[in-house]
């Protein structure tokens, strides 16, 4: 697939004060490795859809022509991926062959070879339903199919949380997500301003139940689910200006993107929401508008953009808009951001319809990939044509994409003083695998001194804290490392820990610039053990959040994680009890 360089603007989570290096590292004029890819490939997932709407299955390599630039191209991989649209969600958990205090940033692999995901953005709906909106989209909840496995994420004011991961058993939140949705049924009425704010007030309190849910199971992810919800609710309000909060949208589709680019196969984006994003060429937007579709398709995400105009139990319209959808031109926006990814727009209000569609539409398609003929990288737009050589078929596909020659992710890498790790590193965003990695968290032993300095960058930190060890052990196949004439590999990475709050507010964090010199004989253990290195952070007592997150610059991949302290406590309880046993 065609390589793409992330430039992210930062959003300003807080200052980082000035980046120091890492203690035990190579030097610091230890060059960044160099990875060159030599032949790009390009990859479309081509879904084709009889004249009744149904996919079109038994088709072979030989009944699809490809065209670049309007040039035939060879199909090099063919591959129909027709898998079923609903299978169940595995239970929440680490995996059994993890020890205690030890995490993983790479998602389980979906059965199926489809990922789907459904993000309820309220921070793009008109100022004066904003505040209402988040109830109608959290109602919407408990009406999905119980076997779907999808992951849910909320867009608001303070940014993109997860609500539910895919492969999350999410059955205590829906649970009582129904319990306020049987409460307030949908009608073809709409609701007084009371009742609007009467339903949020209970919708938040509806959180409490799932925190305590959360406390009687011991289940840290729905705890986290709870946290999402109640910010999603409190803040879905946000300032529009006249490009419907883009900046902020970009960020956070470009976040799902990296998200989702460490999932293999075909990856879908639900994407419901009231307004879509409006920006043209004199819109100041256009250039990250552009490299936002380009990421998100670069990643294999579809955007299937869903009118949550009429989010009802019923359908029917709830917020109205006046005039027919075929005029509207937010629209002709929405089928944009369709045509680019191989996704379809939907505008009809009747959401359940809309998303059991979408979720089939995604499920059901072909892969093709070639090696485009031209092989000059000269940063220019490649527009693709998929053809079926006989029958008269509907056809999604990727249409274009934009190129990057080498000097020009070099000139982005460069031109940018803020790191694009920065907004990815958020309370409560999904972990990135990109670059994989596992986690070994413990406390420090021993603790130090009340009096000690701070293992972190937060000076005004105070009172009582633990110490925790901190060890990162990158995987080496995530890795593209040329050795030097002495066998030796040189690899410059950015590394972050946050420590959060419930409400997301920063406790602490570290930044640091990691050079790592990984001799031969290092690196013939690498492929078992992993690349490693190690930190130190101090955080409060009682419920934060641990987040971390790795950026190689050379390849432009990220890696992010973030876990419970309350997790490590509990596993070093457990470790605690299983040694005395055993003494």
């Amino acid at each position: 697939m065609p390589r793409f360089c992330l430039l992210l603007s930062c959003i300003g989570l807080f200052a980082l004060p000035a980046q120091s290096l890492f203690a035990q590292t190579a030097p610091a004029e230890s060059p960044a490795a160099n990875f060159t890819l030599n032949v790009r490939t390009a990859v479309e997932d081509v879904v084709v859809m009889d004249k009744s709407g149904h996919a079109v299955p038994g088709l072979r390599r030989e009944d699809f022509q490809v065209f670049e630039n309007g040039k035939p191209q060879a199909i090099n991989f063919f591959e129909p991926n027709f898998a079923a649209t609903e299978t169940k969600a595995t239970p929440s958990g680490l995996p059994a062959a993890l020890p205690a205090g030890t995490f993983i940033n790479t998602p389980a692999a979906p059965a199926n070879n489809v990922t789907n995901v459904l993000l309820l953005d309220a921070l793009s709906t008109r100022s004066t339903e904003q505040m209402y909106a988040q109830v109608l989209m959290v109602q919407y909840l408990a009406s999905l199919p119980p076997n779907l496995r999808i992951g849910v994420f909320t867009l608001d004011s303070e940014g993109l949380h997860m609500l539910w991961g895919f492969d999350q058993d999410s059955s205590a939140l829906r649970a009582e997500i129904a319990k306020f949705a049987a409460k307030h049924p949908r009608s073809s009425s709409t609701p007084t301003t009371a009742q609007k704010e009467a339903e949020r007030q209970e919708l938040a309190e509806t959180t409490e139940g799932v925190r305590q849910a959360a406390k009687s199971t011991n289940d840290d992810r729905l705890g986290q689910s709870a946290d999402a919800l109640q910010r999603f609710v409190k803040y879905g309000t946000g300032i529009q200006d006249k490009y419907g909060n883009f900046g902020t949208t970009s960020i956070a589709l470009q976040a799902l993107a990296h998200y989702l680019a460490g999932i293999p196969g075909r990856k879908n984006l639900f994407w419901l929401v009231r307004d879509f994003p409006v920006c043209h060429f004199d819109c100041g937007f256009f250039d990250e508008f552009r490299n936002t579709r380009n990421i998100l398709a670069a990643a294999g995400v579809s955007v299937y953009p869903i009118d949550a105009d009429g989010v009802t139990a019923d359908g029917r319209e709830t917020f109205g808009i006046g005039g027919p959808p075929a005029i509207s031109g937010r629209f002709i926006d929405s089928e944009i951001w369709a045509e680019e990814t191989g996704g379809k727009a939907y505008h009809e209000n009747d959401i359940h319809r809309e998303i059991a569609d979408a979720v089939d539409h995604g499920s059901r398609y072909y892969t093709l990939a070639y090696v485009p003929s031209d092989r000059r990288e000269e940063g220019r737009e490649r527009k693709v044509e998929v053809k079926v050589l006989s029958g008269d078929y509907k056809i999604f596909y990727r249409k274009r994409y934009f190129e990057q020659t080498p000097r020009e992710i070099a000139k982005a890498n460069a031109a940018t003083a803020r790191s694009p790790l920065l907004t990815l590193m958020g309370r409560g965003m999904p972990n990135i695998s990109e670059l994989p990695y596992r986690l070994k968290v413990v406390p420090a032993g021993p603790q130090p001194d009340a009096g000690a300095p701070r293992a972190g960058e937060n000076a005004q930190l105070t009172g009582k804290v633990t110490r925790y060890s901190v060890g990162f052990q990158l995987q080496a196949s995530g890795l593209a490392l040329e050795p030097d004439e002495e066998g030796a590999r040189r690899m410059s990475l950015e590394v972050m820990l946050m420590v959060y709050g419930q409400e997301g507010k920063p406790l602490n964090w570290e930044s640091r610039n990691v050079n790592l010199l990984i001799k031969p004989e290092q690196w013939a253990r690498a492929g078992t053990e992993g690349v490693s290195f190690h930190f130190e952070i101090d955080a409060p007592p009682g419920d934060f959040y641990l987040r971390t997150g790795v950026y190689d610059a050379s390849q432009s991949r990220i890696g992010t994680l973030e876990i419970p302290l309350s997790a490590v406590a509990i596993a070093t309880v457990k470790q605690c009890k299983g040694e005395q046993v055993k003494k």
